[in-house]
């Protein structure tokens, strides 16, 4: 009888601890935030979302992002368009190897500004993104990740926005996974 009271009250206790720590609402924030950014960057020619970021929170892990993008658009096989020459695919290679750089830098920096506004998450849990990357079957791949993946504590994130740390430090708390 005692154990079956002790288990009645540890019942809502539990429950506590299962309870999401991050709500849709800022999640949804950091979506947004994420899209906006990487939309930005090329602004005369943007990125194509193929996937627009979707968030979530895993209790006891962070925030994780995802989204599917194309760096730079081509002109597809249509009716109109019934092949693609050597110099338009050397042309779109040559463009997303020269985006790269900077879309990697626009990665970190969704990082920081994801952390601010993810005020719910533990310091010591993680923010992660992850990005596809979307390829013509007549492209040329080479030297290009198919996936993108950064992930950093949330605690060096804000000491990166608060000024509190350099971008070096950054730089050491940051793992990042290209395949």
């Amino acid at each position: 009888m005692k154990w079956a009271s002790l288990l009645l009250l540890a019942l809502p206790l539990s429950s506590l601890a299962d309870k999401t720590l991050v709500s849709r609402p800022a999640i949804q924030a950091a979506e947004k935030n994420f899209e906006a950014r990487i939309g930005k960057l090329w602004p005369d020619d943007p990125v194509a979302f193929w996937v627009y970021p979707q968030g979530m929170y895993i209790n006891g892990y962070g925030a994780v992002f995802s989204a599917q993008v194309n760096l730079a658009q081509g002109t597809g096989i249509s009716p109109f368009h019934p092949s693609v020459t050597k110099e338009e695919v050397d042309r779109i290679h040559r463009k997303k190897m020269d985006r790269m750089v900077q879309f990697r830098q626009a990665m970190q920096d969704v990082l920081v500004s994801s952390a601010a506004s993810l005020d719910t998450v533990p310091a010591d849990e993680q923010i992660a993104l992850g990005v596809s990357f979307f390829y013509w079957n007549w492209e040329d791949t080479t030297g290009l990740p198919q996936q993108l993946v950064m992930r950093a504590p949330k605690r060096a994130l804000i000491l990166v926005k608060t000024g509190h740390a350099d971008r070096a430090k950054l730089a050491a708390a940051l793992s990042v996974q290209e395949f």
